[in-house]
């Protein structure tokens, strides 16, 4: 009977074990920062905030018009998954303030919201790696990529690069790049099981460079502006073979002051090339996405260069639309 009962016993502790062990396996823990890597508000909503518009910036850090600036970062409505700090002032602005706020206030309650806040860089930051030879050694390339990180992320605590690359690069160059990129992905981005992103943004179709660091980035931001949306089908199909379809993410632009007119944001609503790309889907699976670049013009018209405050109407109307499409 004794041994009986302990082998019941037994029998009970190894099924319970087995039954935990099931658990744990299927519900790994993970930070914060890696739930939302993983697209825990799938599909995410990008936004580009033009630094120079900050609220704290001189009306004149890269513009000719009087109006002071109206925007702070903190303004961006909460359903915004990830904010890029999209960079340029003249020379010799004074941009301490802006700074400062960054990192003490704006990111901070951003990140209270479960919101990203990554930094853009061009791709000229990758390809100008500081080497003794004609091309950099393994060393070269990590030291330059932590140097990027510890420029543009430490500083201010960001969650990751986003890569703006529009050039038409030589072999060497891309040879520096793809370096670079590698090295990052030690760092950032899926690789790297730290929480940051790395994100390749372009304007072009599927490409050598991207087909080379496409396994080290998170998402394929496309700048596709003033297109029609049937051309999503034809550039997607340049990628379908290189990603998958939650890690593209076609982009509209608002009305930048002075700007070009895309007429991405053109009233009605229903049948604006904005709404259509928010609920556009590749035939593969759902897309990542959407981002939009100059969130703070959202709403603006052609030809109005006032600078004035928004209510993001544009921006929460496609947020609807994407989440629910």
């Amino acid at each position: 009977m004794k041994k009986t009962s302990m082998l019941l016993l037994l029998s009970t502790v190894l099924i319970l074990s087995l039954v935990s062990g099931s658990i744990v396996s299927a519900s790994p823990s993970t930070s914060l920062a890696n739930e939302l890597t993983k697209g825990q508000k799938s599909p995410v909503m990008m936004a580009y905030y033009r630094t120079w518009r900050d609220i704290t910036m001189p009306h004149d850090a890269n513009s000719t018009l009087p109006d002071p600036n109206v925007t702070a970062m903190t303004d961006i409505p909460e359903g915004v998954d990830i904010v890029s700090v999209f960079h340029y002032v003249n020379p010799g602005t004074n941009e301490k303030l802006f700074w400062d706020t960054l990192r003490d206030t704006y990111v901070p309650a951003l990140h209270e919201r479960q919101t990203k806040v990554i930094r853009t860089i061009d791709i000229r930051e990758l390809y100008n790696v500081p080497s003794m030879g004609t091309m950099p050694t393994s060393k070269e390339y990590d030291n330059h990529a932590q140097s990027l990180v510890d420029k543009y992320i430490t500083p201010y605590n960001l969650d990751g690069l986003d890569i703006d690359m529009e050039e038409t690069l030589t072999q060497d160059k891309e040879t520096k790049a793809s370096g670079t990129f590698e090295a990052l992905s030690k760092r950032l981005g899926p690789l790297s099981n730290s929480g940051k992103l790395l994100i390749y943004d372009t304007n072009k179709d599927n490409h050598s460079l991207f087909k080379k660091v496409a396994p080290f980035c998170d998402y394929l931001f496309l700048q596709a502006y003033g297109r029609t949306p049937s051309r999503l089908d034809t550039t997607w199909a340049t990628y379908k073979n290189t990603i998958s379809p939650d890690q593209f993410l076609p982009g509209i632009s608002f009305q930048e002051e002075l700007g070009a007119n895309w007429g991405d944001a053109q009233e009605p609503f229903e049948t604006s090339r904005a709404y259509k790309y928010a609920a556009w889907q590749p035939k593969d699976g759902p897309k990542g996405g959407m981002f939009i670049y100059a969130i703070d013009r959202d709403g603006k018209v052609y030809g109005d260069n006032t600078i004035t405050k928004t209510d993001f109407s544009w921006t929460k109307r496609l947020i609807d639309v994407m989440r629910n499409n």
